[in-house]
C-alpha cells in the first residue's frame, strides 16, 4: 500500500477526489434538471382538450361555422378604463351587436392562476362592463356571446395591457 499524504503540502487528486467531484457535478444537474420540471408542471397544465380525437372529428364544423361568422365582419374589443374591464361587439358598419347573454374565459397564456370565468348579461347596446380589473400583461380570452337568431358567436383573442389600458 502506498501512503496518500504528503508532507511537502502538494495536493494529491486521489479516486476518492474524483468520485466526489464527479458526484457533485451530476448531482447537481440532476437537481436543477427536477427543480425546473417541478416548475414547469406545476404552472403549465398541458391540456388543451379533454379528447384530442373527438375534437379533430369537429374541425371541419369548426372551419366552416368560422367562416360563416367571419362574413358577419363583426369586431369585438377590449377596455380597461376605472378598474373596470368591457368588452364591446360592433358590426361592419361599427354599431352595437345585441349582446343576449354568454362567458368570456380570460386568463394567462401559460398559467391557470389567473383564469377566470365572466358571465356575460344581456346587452342591446352591445357594450358589456363587466367588475373584473386585469392587471398588465398578455391575456388570453376566449369568448362565446349568445346573438339574436339562436346564435352563438366565438371568438378567442390574445391582447396586452400596458398601465391597465
Amino acid at each position: 500500500m502506498s501512503d496518500t499524504s504528503r508532507t511537502d503540502g502538494s495536493f494529491k487528486l486521489t479516486g476518492r477526489h474524483v468520485f466526489l467531484i464527479l458526484l457533485s457535478f451530476f448531482g447537481l444537474i440532476i437537481a436543477v434538471n427536477v427543480t425546473m420540471a417541478t416548475l414547469a408542471a406545476g404552472t403549465w397544465p398541458g391540456l388543451v382538450v379533454a379528447n384530442s380525437y373527438v375534437e379533430s372529428q369537429r374541425f371541419n364544423e369548426r372551419v366552416a361555422a368560422a367562416r360563416v361568422q367571419q362574413a358577419l365582419g363583426y369586431e369585438l374589443a377590449f377596455l380597461q378604463a376605472d378598474d373596470q374591464l368591457s368588452l364591446t361587439l360592433t358590426d361592419a358598419d361599427g354599431q352595437g351587436v345585441a349582446i343576449l347573454g354568454g362567458t368570456v374565459r380570460i386568463g394567462r397564456p401559460v398559467t391557470r392562476t389567473e383564469d377566470r370565468l365572466i358571465d356575460v348579461p344581456a346587452a342591446p347596446s352591445g357594450t358589456v362592463s363587466m367588475p373584473d380589473a386585469l392587471a398588465d400583461g398578455l391575456w388570453v380570452a376566449d369568448v362565446a356571446l349568445k346573438l339574436a337568431g339562436g346564435r352563438v358567436w366565438r371568438y378567442e383573442t390574445r391582447f396586452s395591457l400596458s398601465e391597465g389600458k
